[in-house]
């Protein structure tokens, strides 16, 4: 089994991670079990039919999981928490682009990693 680098917010390393579906174990056990899709302005959970603003929620970690072969496979794990005390997770792509979302998403979103 083929083991990938995770980054973690403050410049940590997972290496014995051997997909994207095993970091998702580990944040879901962490209370984060609603799952949201970015939208142009907001975040939305079908489960909960909820939406957060970006002044509305928090992003608590974040992962960057690397495909060393292919980095369009790149993708980001967001752990997220409402206001209101919501925990859920968002699977994005590693470019967050201007173009797809609001200003104010963007830069929700676009945290400090280094690819």
């Amino acid at each position: 089994m083929k083991t990938h680098e995770i980054q973690l917010k403050k410049k940590e390393t997972i290496k014995n991670a051997s997909s994207i579906d095993d970091l998702l174990g580990e944040v879901k056990r962490k209370g984060y079990q609603f799952e949201f899709r970015r939208e142009a302005d907001c975040l939305y959970c079908a489960e909960e039919n909820y939406m957060l603003t970006p002044d509305n929620f928090i992003v608590d970690e974040y992962f960057h999981f690397e495909y060393p072969s292919d980095p369009n496979k790149d993708r980001m794990l967001y752990a997220i928490s409402s206001l209101e005390g919501l925990k859920g997770f968002l699977i994005d792509t590693c470019f967050v682009y201007e173009d797809n979302i609001s200003p104010e998403m963007f830069q929700k979103l676009n945290l400090e990693y280094v690819l």
